[in-house]
């Protein structure tokens, strides 16, 4: 009752020195105080961490293809993953008059909920990986949206997790979980799975969180996350592309429905980036869209989550020269040439990061084999940040 009386700092700094009374480890957790903040042994000045952000509210994407040409890049996908031109532009659902709080809500193995047009996207945070133990390149980027988002509950979607969900959720999905062949298609699948059954924030573990999610994002029922213009353009040849290495969605939101059907019944097998990654959700994406849904939902500027050009790829090289190309009315330019002129008009800057920034996806590439000589010796992440992380089993 004497605590319930305190301010919240206050309080905080009580629980704090009521852990240090009882021996509990600090380093394990992350706590915060009326001046800063306690992460895995170290004092983070409240000035980095500050949710005195400015209120900056994305904008979303206009995804429609502008350009006479449109239609020559998506008339070059494979048959398979040809996608229908979207006629209507989606926007967010706003209420700007909203001022309750959404709790997080725990897991459970009861069946998703139906969607809740009000509903907006609760206080959880979603990582996926195949157990505990997890390669200590990603531990910084973990540990900026722990301390960035204090009040969100985290879940880690280990394998074992996953294949429990699944079992008890979807089981007409399980049959084909199993079959997948490529490590990166299970990792893919269960991130649209958890998004839709308890909604929150799904993010890859190589995503740097700079500003808090809320207020933000706090308003929407769905976001996608989209790849940079320019790089789609050059290294896909494609006008767009939606990423899922950072989505969010109120529980039971029918897109991810949509995507978890569209990989049910797709036959291919062993190729994640067409099976469950960004060409499967790109083309679900333009699917839903064009049919004007009752539930919209939102594909975010570049710049709000994934910033930065793939660091790994020599851009410049990739586009050579491009005198031929400026010559050339736009029209009739490749989506390739488009990028190349579009980044070097940015004097090939490959960070577009500014004020509405909130999330920088790193592009480390970790879960492919030809990165493996860059994985740092793993940690176990559940002991790390105890007692914030949380699993399903």
């Amino acid at each position: 009752v004497f605590f319930l009386q305190l301010p919240e700092p206050v309080v905080q700094r009580g629980l704090f020195d009521l852990f240090m009374v009882c021996k509990t480890p600090l380093g394990k957790a992350t706590w915060k105080t009326a001046g800063w903040y306690w992460s895995d042994g170290e004092e983070i000045p409240r000035s980095v961490v500050s949710s005195q952000w400015p209120s900056v509210v994305p904008k979303p994407l206009n995804p429609e293809p502008n350009k006479p040409h449109a239609q020559q890049a998506l008339n070059s996908f494979p048959t398979s993953l040809k996608l229908a031109t979207p006629t209507a532009r989606t926007t967010p659902t706003t209420q700007s008059t909203r001022t309750t709080t959404r709790a997080a809500v725990a897991p459970t193995k009861k069946a998703a909920p139906a969607f809740n047009s009000s509903a907006r996207i609760p206080r959880i945070l979603h990582q996926a990986f195949a157990s505990e133990m997890v390669y200590e390149n990603y531990l910084p980027y973990i540990n900026s949206c722990m301390a960035l988002n204090p009040d969100w509950t985290y879940y880690l979607w280990r394998d074992s997790d996953a294949e429990a969900l699944i079992s008890s959720a979807y089981p007409e999905f399980l049959a084909k979980y199993k079959k997948y062949s490529d490590v990166l298609e299970r990792a893919d699948s269960i991130r649209y799975i958890v998004l839709h059954h308890f909604g929150g924030i799904y993010l890859d573990m190589d995503v740097q969180c700079v500003r808090p999610f809320f207020p933000a994002l706090e308003n929407f029922n769905s976001f996608l996350d989209q790849e940079r213009i320019e790089q789609t353009n050059i290294f896909w040849g494609w006008p767009f592309s939606v990423m899922n290495s950072a989505m969010g969605s109120a529980p039971g939101h029918p897109f991810f429905r949509e995507v978890i059907n569209e990989m049910l019944h797709k036959s291919q097998i062993g190729n994640a980036f067409a099976t469950t990654g960004p060409a499967i959700l790109t083309q679900v994406y333009k699917q839903y869209t064009a049919v004007k849904p009752a539930v919209p939902v939102t594909l975010l500027e570049p710049n709000v989550m994934s910033p930065l050009m793939d660091g790994n790829k020599n851009w410049r090289s990739m586009c050579g020269s491009l005198a031929a190309a400026k010559s050339k009315p736009d029209s009739r330019r490749s989506w390739k040439e488009r990028g190349c002129i579009m980044l070097e008009s940015k004097n090939w800057r490959y960070d577009d990061s500014d004020n509405s920034t909130i999330c920088v996806h790193r592009f480390l590439h970790l879960g492919y084999g030809f990165a493996a000589g860059a994985r740092k010796k793993p940690f176990n992440v559940t002991a790390r940040f105890w007692p914030r992380v949380r699993t399903f089993k």
